[in-house]
């Protein structure tokens, strides 16, 4: 987890280093150029009435001739930051561990350019690799101070960080809780713990609230919605915690487990340390990645390009509903998503303004199982309403849900708080990855579906998510929104 993440952190920062290095080199040369021509017997200046067209033709000249030190300069100073641990860690190291690599790093660069052009005999002014270094340092220096105080104030502002329970009482179980209180920008905020039976009048334990003792720990998972749980259990209530794994597992939260694990039968084991403290993770959702990062950054990309396509079709459906029915033209309702945090669901309203109050007088008519409120023929539903469900034009205002992070293009699709109350525990696993406009069960029958299997395709998504298997789903919705399949 923490090694996934810090990886592609690292090789964007890497890659960052790379055209610092590049620009660095530009602007150092500019300089020792300005300086060179200027201190010159023939000055020509770029004012005055003087013509520019010497000039440039003269800094052409000089640069061809020490351009060369690209070529060995924008692969040489990433890697050398790179062996001495820059792109390690970021967001954890202080400024000043980041100050001591910057100097050794540099220092190393620069000896070993010159080196290389003793050797291979190229020309070279001593000015300008000094300027060129020196003008990197600062640079980059740059930004990591951009980067570290990104990460300060995103997080002094709650934001960026991820909730953790602690369970446990021993020494571990402090220590971790003492870490991520001292070193608060490294983005985990301890917000409660789950203790030993024999503790459970405890309100405090190691300065946390006590939210209940192992067994209920499920509930405990429902009603505070944690990030992430790490078990630092003592060896002797091993054997108690072990249902408490079980209700991680089977919600789909990401588990940290001090020093002991547990068979699973469906979170996946991965070693981790944290600040050189062993972890063994278990996570049944996909691993943080470059194909998550890519599906992240296509989702906002996709969301922007469709907004422009389907701008003109929304205007003219907004205008639809608002001649042809009284009330709002957006219907907007708070629902469950990632991890179960509530946001507010756009759709195109569908219905008649009063469609909340009168869902109590047709519950008897539900055709679906008793969690989700559906009816073929709801007279709710206006005339307009009634086309705009068949091919699933009430749900492009969710494009914004994606531009603003909160969806995806392809994922389980976001449930109401009332809906998840009722679910099963090992559905409620649906919650570990963010929601969806389509998925599987779009693809599968959509409304024809019973509930259970509803629930099953969506972890079975989960279970066998890649960027191919998104592409499919993709291609495959399409065709089954243009022929109205399963809408109801």
């Amino acid at each position: 987890m923490l090694k996934e993440r810090a990886y592609i952190v690292g090789r964007i920062s890497l890659f960052a280093d790379a055209a610092i290095t590049a620009l660095s080199l530009w602007l150092a040369f500019y300089a020792w150029f300005l300086v060179y021509q200027y201190s010159g017997p023939n000055i020509v200046l770029p004012f005055g009435g003087y013509r520019l067209l010497p000039l440039f033709r003269q800094f052409n000249i000089r640069f061809a001739e020490q351009a060369w030190l690209y070529i060995p300069a924008i692969p040489l100073v990433p890697l050398v930051l790179e062996a001495y641990g820059l792109h390690e860690g970021i967001g954890f190291r202080r400024v000043r561990d980041t100050l001591r690599i910057l100097v050794r790093a540099h220092l190393v660069a620069l000896m070993v350019l010159a080196v290389i052009s003793v050797v291979l005999k190229f020309k070279i002014s001593r000015v300008l690799l000094v300027a060129f270094v020196g003008i990197t340092f600062v640079l980059v220096l740059l930004k990591e101070l951009i980067i570290f105080e990104y990460v300060r104030l995103s997080r002094a502002h709650g934001r960026n960080f991820r909730t953790v329970l602690v369970v446990g009482v021993g020494e571990i179980a402090r220590k971790m809780i003492r870490r991520m209180h001292d070193q608060p920008q490294w983005g985990f905020k301890a917000v409660g713990c789950v203790v030993p039976p024999h503790m459970r009048t405890e309100k405090l334990v190691n300065g946390l609230p006590n939210f209940g003792v192992y067994d209920d720990t499920a509930q405990v998972l429902k009603t505070h919605h944690p990030d992430l749980v790490v078990f630092a259990v003592d060896k002797r209530y091993i054997a108690e915690a072990e249902q408490a794994i079980y209700a991680c597992e089977t919600q789909g939260i990401d588990i940290w487990m001090i020093p002991d694990f547990f068979d699973t039968s469906v979170a996946k084991l991965s070693f981790d340390d944290f600040q050189r403290l062993p972890v063994m993770s278990f996570r049944t959702t996909p691993e943080y990645s470059w194909q998550v990062l890519i599906k992240d950054f296509f989702d906002r990309v996709a969301a922007a390009v469709l907004l422009a396509v389907i701008a003109p079709i929304m205007i003219l459906v907004a205008i639809l509903i608002k001649v042809t029915s009284r009330g709002p033209i957006l219907f907007k309702q708070v629902r469950q998503g990632f991890r179960g945090k509530p946001f507010m669901l756009y759709k195109f309203r569908t219905m008649v303004s009063n469609a909340e109050q009168l869902k109590a007088e047709l519950e008897v008519l539900n055709e679906m199982d008793e969690v989700v409120f559906k009816i073929e023929r709801d007279p709710r539903i206006t005339p307009i309403g009634r086309v705009l469900r068949k091919w699933s034009i009430d749900e492009l205002p969710q494009v914004f849900n994606i531009l603003k992070g909160e969806m995806s293009l392809v994922g389980p699709r976001p449930m109401l708080h009332t809906e998840i109350e009722k679910f099963k525990y090992w559905q409620r696993r649906k919650l570990s990855v963010k929601p969806g406009l389509t998925c599987l069960w779009q693809i599968s029958g959509r409304s024809n579906l019973r509930f259970e299997d509803w629930m099953r395709l969506d972890l079975e998504y989960i279970d066998n998510w890649s960027l191919l298997l998104d592409a499919k789903i993709l291609l495959q919705t399409l065709p089954v929104v243009l022929v109205a399949k399963g809408a109801k």
